[in-house]
């Protein structure tokens, strides 16, 4: 065997040990990937196995809709367990180690809506989940508009919304992009951070109006006085 065969030998052993590696890093990624949670007791979880510590009560969470999390896993945590009354139980050093949920706050008449928000452009956006008839839900993002009277969506969106069967009016519209037809109905509620508004009137416009814009109108918010926190990037909502 001359010197040249060795060394092929050698190359092709050493490549076949960095493929073998590659499946192996590939396979191991792979198996750790844990999927996005679903709802909050999930999110909980999750937040648990990655702070190492213990979630006691979990099981008086139940069906409760996924919350959208911004900061340290701390601050997340406290933000997932906001509705509940829980014990929180810390190391010498400060540490959480264990955390007691007790039971689910009684929610106040006049508890504030508070939404984290996005910019797109000069507009606030904030996450909102939206049902026509009460058993499809869509999630989205949707620009806070108090110029606008009703929530505004575009028409591709009726199916989504179970509302294919809906009664609709025909009435014309100003849009930015000048008047157009709308197919005038009503969603069967809209959740914004765990609070339901029922009953909001909505207009369905031609897709190409809107863009990826969908307008969150002062039909659903009348009823709330609304205070921008620029710094914190929030949007509170009171009731009046």
């Amino acid at each position: 065997m001359t010197n040249n065969d060795c060394i092929n030998i050698k190359n092709t052993l050493l490549r076949t040990l960095l493929i073998m590696s590659g499946l192996l890093i590939n396979t191991v990624t792979l198996a750790n990937s844990d999927p996005e949670p679903n709802d909050l007791y999930e999110q909980i979880i999750d937040i648990q196995n990655q702070m190492q510590i213990k979630v006691l009560g979990l099981e008086r969470i139940q069906n409760e809709d996924k919350i959208k999390t911004r900061g340290s896993l701390e601050q997340q945590l406290e933000q997932l367990l906001a509705s509940y009354n829980h014990i929180v139980s810390r190391t010498a050093k400060g540490d959480i180690e264990r955390i007691v949920i007790v039971n689910k706050k009684q929610k106040p008449e006049n508890q504030n809506i508070v939404l984290p928000t996005t910019h797109q452009g000069n507009h606030y956006m904030v996450s909102a989940a939206l049902s026509g008839d009460g058993s499809l839900w869509e999630n989205m993002e949707m620009v806070i508009d108090t110029g606008a009277d009703i929530v505004v969506l575009p028409e591709s969106m009726i199916a989504k919304l179970g509302m294919t069967l809906a009664k609709f009016t025909t009435q014309s519209m100003q849009t930015a992009n000048g008047m157009t037809n709308a197919k005038l109905g009503v969603l069967h509620s809209i959740k914004l951070a765990g609070e339901t508004i029922e009953n909001v009137q909505v207009a369905f416009i031609a897709d190409k109006l809107l863009g990826n814009n969908r307008l969150l109108g002062m039909s659903a918010l009348n009823k709330y006085q609304i205070n921008i926190d620029d710094q914190l990037q929030l949007i509170t909502l009171i009731k009046k």
